[in-house]
C-alpha cells in the first residue's frame, strides 16, 4: 500500500483499505455533540444542563485541541526515524499541563473567575459547568495519548483499529449518557459520558498493535531531531486552535447583526449539517502523510482525496436544493420560519466546504510529510486574516441573513488558504519529493 505505483484501478483499492475507516471515524466523532445534547436533553432541567456542559466543554476544547497535533507529528516521526520516544514524552507532557490547568478550573477559585468574569455565565449555569468540568479535566491528557497512538497506527498503515475505538467510544457514550438521565442528572452527565468514552477509546488504540514502519533511505523526507520537535509542533497547535476558534469568530460578527439570535441560531444548524456531511474528507492528511512518498504518490492520492471530496461535494449541493433542504430542516430541528429560511439560503454556500476542507487537510498532511509544519500554520493565520478583514465589509450588506453570511465567511477563509497551500505545494513540497 505504501507505493502507489501502479495503474489508478489497482491503487484505488489499497486507498479505499486506508482511508474508509478513517471516514467512518470522522463520521462517528461528528455524532457525538448530537448524541450527549440529546441525552441532556432529557434532563430534570434540560436548558441549565445544556447550557452549563456547552460552556464547560467549549473551554476544555480549546486546552485539548493542541494536542490533537501529536497525530501528525507521531505518524511523521515514525514514517521519517523510526522512534516514538520522544514525541512520546512531549505529548505526555503537554497533556499533563493542560489537564492540570482544566483541573485548576475544576477544584480552585481560578474556575468561578474564568467561566463568572471571562466567558460570562452565573448562577445555575456556571454552578453547572463547575460541576461539569470536575469529570472532563483529565479529557486532555488522554486526548495526547490517543493522539500519539493514532499516529503510530496510520504510519504502520493500521487504520481499522481507529475507527473500531471510535465506534466502542461512540456507543459506550451514548449508554452512560441516557443510564444517567434516569438521576436528577445535570451537566455532569455529559462530561461523565464523554470521559468515559474518550478513555476506553484511548485504551483501544493504546493496545492495538502496527508494525512499525521502515525508515525510508536518506532523502529530504526526513523528521526533526528531538531538539526541533517543540518548532514543528506549535505550527500544527496554532493551526488547531485558530480552526477551533473561528466559530466564535464568526459569531461574535453574528452577534452585530439587525437579528443576532436568528443569525446564530440558523448559523449554528447549517454547521452542524454541513460539517457532518463534509466528516469523509476530514482525514485527509492521514493519507497524505502516510501514503506520499514519491511524485508519482502525490498525483495518485491526491486524484483520490479530489474524487471523494468532489462526491461529498455534490451530495452537499444536491442537498442545497430549496425542498430537500427544507425537508431536512424542518423534519431534523424543527425550525420556526423566521430561521428555516435563512439556513436554507446558507446551503447553497456550504456546498462549498467539502471540496475546500479536503484540499486544505489534504496539503496540510503533505507538508508535514515533507518537514514543513511552518506552512501550516502560516495557511491557518491567513485563513484567519481574510475571515477577520471581510467581516466588516460584508456585515452590512448581508447582515439581514447571517447564517449566509456567516457560511460565505468561512468559504472566502478556506478559500484564501486554499490558493495559499496550492502555490506552497508547488514551490516547496513537490521539489522535496524524490520522483518516484
Amino acid at each position: 500500500m505504501r507505493d502507489l505505483r501502479g495503474s489508478p484501478s489497482r491503487d484505488v483499492g489499497p486507498f479505499v483499505r486506508f482511508y474508509a475507516p478513517l471516514a467512518a471515524t470522522s463520521l462517528l466523532l461528528t455524532s457525538t455533540n448530537p448524541l450527549l445534547a440529546a441525552a441532556l436533553a432529557r434532563t430534570s432541567d434540560p436548558a441549565v444542563a445544556l447550557s452549563g456542559y456547552g460552556v464547560a466543554f467549549a473551554l476544555t476544547g480549546v486546552m485539548y485541541a493542541p494536542l490533537l497535533v501529536f497525530q501528525q507529528v507521531a505518524a511523521a516521526r515514525l514514517l521519517a526515524a523510526g522512534d516514538l520516544a520522544s514525541v512520546r514524552r512531549f505529548s505526555v507532557l503537554v497533556g499533563l499541563v493542560f489537564s492540570a490547568l482544566a483541573a485548576a478550573v475544576a477544584f480552585t477559585p481560578m474556575g468561578e473567575w474564568v467561566f463568572e468574569t471571562v466567558v460570562g455565565v452565573r448562577d445555575a449555569i456556571l454552578d453547572e459547568a463547575l460541576e461539569a468540568m470536575v469529570f472532563l479535566w483529565p479529557v486532555p491528557l488522554l486526548t495526547g495519548v490517543r493522539a500519539l497512538h493514532q499516529g503510530r497506527l496510520v504510519a504502520g498503515h493500521r487504520t481499522q483499529p481507529i475507527a473500531s475505538a471510535t465506534a466502542l467510544r461512540t456507543a459506550v457514550l451514548a449508554m452512560v449518557a441516557f443510564a444517567l438521565t434516569s438521576t436528577r442528572g445535570g451537566a455532569w452527565v455529559g462530561a461523565v459520558a464523554f470521559t468515559v468514552g474518550l478513555f476506553l477509546e484511548v485504551t483501544v488504540v493504546a493496545l492495538a498493535h502496527a508494525p512499525l514502519p521502515r525508515r525510508p533511505e536518506a532523502t529530504e523526507l526526513e523528521s526533526p531531531g528531538e531538539d526541533r520537535l517543540l518548532s514543528t509542533s506549535w505550527p500544527l497547535m496554532l493551526n488547531v486552535l485558530l480552526w477551533w476558534s473561528t466559530p466564535l469568530v464568526i459569531n461574535s460578527v453574528l452577534a452585530r447583526t439587525p437579528e443576532p439570535d436568528c443569525s446564530i441560531a440558523a448559523f449554528t444548524v447549517v454547521e452542524a449539517v454541513a460539517w457532518f456531511l463534509t466528516a469523509p474528507v476530514g482525514q485527509m492528511q492521514h493519507a497524505s502523510l502516510a501514503l506520499v512518498d514519491s511524485r508519482s504518490a502525490h498525483a495518485r492520492v491526491r486524484i483520490f482525496g479530489a474524487t471523494l471530496a468532489g462526491v461529498v461535494t455534490v451530495m452537499l449541493a444536491i442537498l442545497a436544493l430549496p425542498s430537500l433542504r427544507e425537508f431536512v430542516l424542518w423534519t431534523g430541528f424543527r425550525l420556526a420560519p423566521s430561521l428555516l429560511e435563512p439556513a436554507g439560503l446558507a446551503f447553497p454556500v456550504a456546498a462549498l466546504y467539502p471540496i475546500l476542507y479536503g484540499h486544505r487537510q489534504y496539503h496540510q498532511g503533505l507538508f508535514v510529510r515533507v518537514g514543513r509544519p511552518g506552512l501550516v500554520g502560516t495557511g491557518a493565520v491567513l485563513r484567519m486574516t481574510l475571515i477577520l478583514a471581510a467581516a466588516p465589509l460584508l456585515l452590512a450588506p448581508m447582515g439581514r441573513n447571517g447564517a449566509r453570511l456567516g457560511v460565505t465567511l468561512a468559504v472566502i477563509g478556506l478559500l484564501g488558504e486554499a490558493v495559499f497551500l496550492e502555490v506552497a505545494c508547488r514551490r516547496q513540497a513537490i521539489p522535496r519529493l524524490p520522483a518516484g
